[in-house]
């Protein structure tokens, strides 16, 4: 039986939760958006450039503190982390847990080091010598991660909850009526 309490699920599930709302919105406003260039017109370029930066540094970094050590110093954190070391799972569950968080490796460690280096820290050393971004990832790794992260809220909350984990997933919907009111605006050529 799982030592995690119903409270402690659902507020691991709610970062989760956010964390892929964050994704989901510079995904939908950016990456798959047909009207991107709507976006980069010299009128709106700057401003949106700030909006995907943020969004990108924003959902990054909820992604690395997902990704903590269960425990810093004398701190606990709620990461995935915890769940797996604190549950008391049988082994064949934890078993699964561990195979679902190894997925996600690919993704959380370059979101990891770019979280300690210049996220949340200015570093130094980075910011003077290093010309290549950090938590650079390939073509796709976003949606493999973000699918294991689906399959292991839903193992947990499915073991402690009874549920299958419900996310917000009205965010491409979000932007496509952002998009529809963006569009109005615009003066017809």
């Amino acid at each position: 039986m799982p030592s995690h309490s119903e409270v402690t699920i659902r507020e691991f599930l709610k970062l989760c939760d956010w964390l892929l709302q964050s994704w989901q919105i510079r995904k939908y406003l950016f990456d798959e958006n047909e009207d991107l260039d709507l976006l980069r017109t010299p009128r709106h370029a700057n401003f949106f450039y700030r909006v995907q930066e943020n969004l990108q540094e924003n959902w990054l970094h909820q992604l690395a503190k997902l990704h903590d050590p269960a425990v810093q110093g004398s701190n606990i954190n709620l990461s995935i982390d915890y769940i797996i070391d604190f549950g008391s799972w049988d082994n064949d569950f934890k078993n699964n847990l561990l195979t679902i968080k190894n997925k996600m490796t690919r993704l959380s460690e370059p979101a990891r080091t770019a979280r300690n280096k210049t996220l949340s820290h200015n570093d130094l050393k980075i910011i003077l010598e290093n010309n290549e971004p950090l938590g650079t990832f390939n073509d796709d790794e976003d949606k493999i991660y973000f699918s294991a992260l689906i399959d292991f809220c839903n193992l947990v909350s499915q073991e402690v909850l009874n549920e299958r984990f419900c996310y917000d997933d009205l965010v491409q919907n979000d932007v496509a009526c952002f998009m529809s009111q963006f569009r109005r605006g615009e003066p017809i050529n």
